[in-house]
């Protein structure tokens, strides 16, 4: 309990900028007007007029995130310790940049995508054509409801089923049946009872356009996100060390985990075009990644170190963003 406690007051400085600024709309934290699936207009439409809501609530979707990295790290034994780093390094990952501080649909979207594979790392024991798999694509076309874009993460899902265990070509067949749901829904609704087929050609095309461009940021954030990298490179020969010494079963959910690492980056930079929102599904694989590398019991010294260069890194971007 003081564990998150002390991880929601850590969010809370993140975002004190944010609340400062408040709505001033020429501020670096002025909120974005951001628009999605009909889920999410229905739901969070309006919040977008009311900053402090809308800070209030982003902060709830960071914090239930990490909430859930760290169930799934304990559900399936990805640590040595029990530990809520995997939440402490998503959201100084995720929630460092002033466009990061708010809803988005990324970031509600977020959360039915990592639910889709805490669902789905669980079919390793389970016998063949299990309704899980069928489950766990419920859970990604429910995300797509309000960030269409998840679609994309689909090769990902197939992937990372293929990597857990083997599987059925029926369990292959189950995500596709649950995306020609969302497709039969969204017809129904706008061609069969709005009688605007129109209308969802156009939400399609929008929501799947390619937008976005590279924007320049400051200096500070690529010295504090290159730092990250290089952590994370450090971290990442440490764990391909130890991973012959892992169970089978952590073995293949890491794996999965790396395909979920390239995917995010990929969906970064070419599908979202360097949308900051997005960082979110770098973040996820990342924390898993950097946790591991914290939790040596050698080298205590050469641990904290890093970890105050960052938060003095982290502290300069807040400064200077």
């Amino acid at each position: 309990m003081e564990g998150m406690l002390g991880l929601a007051v850590l969010t809370l400085a993140l975002f004190l900028k944010s609340f400062i600024q408040g709505a001033d709309p020429e501020g670096s934290s002025a909120i974005v007007a951001h628009s999605g699936m009909p889920f999410y207009n229905l739901i969070f439409g309006a919040i977008h007029t009311t900053p402090i809501l809308n800070r209030i609530v982003a902060i709830a979707f960071l914090i239930l995130i990490g909430y859930i990295l760290v169930r799934i790290a304990v559900r399936y034994i990805l640590l040595n310790f029990r530990s809520l780093m995997p939440a402490l390094f998503f959201i100084l990952f995720s929630a460092v940049l002033p466009g990061t501080q708010q809803v988005s649909p990324a970031l509600v979207g977020s959360v039915f995508f990592l639910l889709c594979f805490a669902v789905l790392y669980d079919v390793h024991d389970k016998p063949a054509d299990t309704f899980m798999v069928f489950t766990a694509s419920i859970f990604l076309v429910l995300g797509c409801m309000f960030y269409l874009k998840l679609i994309w993460f689909l090769p990902l899902l197939l992937a990372s089923l293929w990597t857990v265990r083997k599987v059925t070509w029926r369990e292959m067949v189950y995500p596709i049946i649950a995306f020609l749901l969302l497709a039969l829904f969204l017809i129904t609704w706008y061609w069969g009872v709005k009688d605007d087929l129109m209308g969802f050609t156009t939400l399609i095309s929008d929501n799947l356009a390619f937008t976005g461009s590279f924007r320049v940021f400051h200096f500070s954030t690529y010295i504090y996100y290159g730092y990250f990298i290089l952590l994370t490179g450090i971290a990442s020969i440490h764990m391909a060390k130890r991973f012959q010494t892992s169970k089978t079963m952590t073995q293949n959910i890491y794996q999965a985990l790396f395909y979920m690492f390239l995917a995010g980056i990929a969906f970064f930079l070419v599908i979202a075009r360097f949308d900051p929102t997005t960082l979110v599904f770098i973040a996820m694989p990342l924390s898993y990644i950097l946790t591991n590398f914290f939790h040596r019991k050698n080298h205590h010294w050469a641990h904290e170190l890093a970890m105050w260069v960052l938060l003095g890194l982290l502290v300069f971007v807040q400064l200077t963003v």
